[in-house]
């Protein structure tokens, strides 16, 4: 594969990728999560989420296929999970009855912002298609240049949060996780149902 040709497949799994994880509509989400931390809590839960995020996805990359066969895992249980875990996270911003101690605090930039919102079902299955579709080894210098540019966008819009978070002030902010909440939980039940429908369609393994 020539460069000019490995940098295309690139750029294309890179902006497919970024518009799945969608940064930009997370920031509302992202912003009513970190409501009253400072800025450094911001900043590292921001840091966090991308890492993980990253990490998650070059696992999946590289041994993801064998271990979902190996547990009889697809897809649509992957939807059902994220979905669930939105669902949650979205009721507790509604009516916190989690609380939000310090691990609730200290984990918002594993779950949810990492794992299911910025590498979520649909990022996870994008990655391992990039691997599958091509051959070795530009299959994997695709997959990894493709998630450094989409990951580093996304922590470019992730990072700017705490901008979004000083104009709305801690009023606006308050009324932006209630509705953010609904809304979270709503994009969760929409991914557990979606998991069941295609389960349903594919029946077990």
């Amino acid at each position: 594969m020539e460069p000019r040709e490995l940098v295309l497949h690139i750029t294309r799994s890179a902006v497919a990728l970024f518009v799945i994880m969608d940064p930009l509509g997370g920031v509302p989400i992202f912003a009513a999560l970190l409501r009253g931390q400072t800025p450094h809590e911001r900043r590292r839960n921001a840091n966090m989420g991308v890492a993980v995020a990253a990490l998650i996805l070059m696992l999946f990359a590289t041994v993801g296929q064998p271990v979902l066969g190996l547990f009889g895992v697809g897809v649509p249980e992957l939807l059902v999970a994220g979905g669930l875990m939105l669902v949650i996270i979205g009721l507790n911003e509604v009516f916190d009855f989690l609380g939000r101690d310090s691990a609730y605090r200290q984990n918002l930039g594993v779950v949810p912002m990492a794992c299911p919102l910025l590498a979520g079902p649909g990022a996870i299955v994008t990655v391992m298609l990039a691997v599958q579709r091509h051959p070795f080894p530009h299959n994997y210098l695709i997959a990894l240049g493709s998630m450094v540019v989409a990951l580093g966008a996304a922590w470019l819009v992730v990072s700017q949060t705490c901008r979004l978070m000083h104009l709305l002030g801690e009023r606006g902010a308050a009324v932006l996780s209630k509705l953010m909440g609904i809304l979270a939980t709503a994009i969760g039940t929409h991914f557990v149902l979606q998991g069941l429908a295609d389960f349903w369609l594919q029946g077990p393994n």
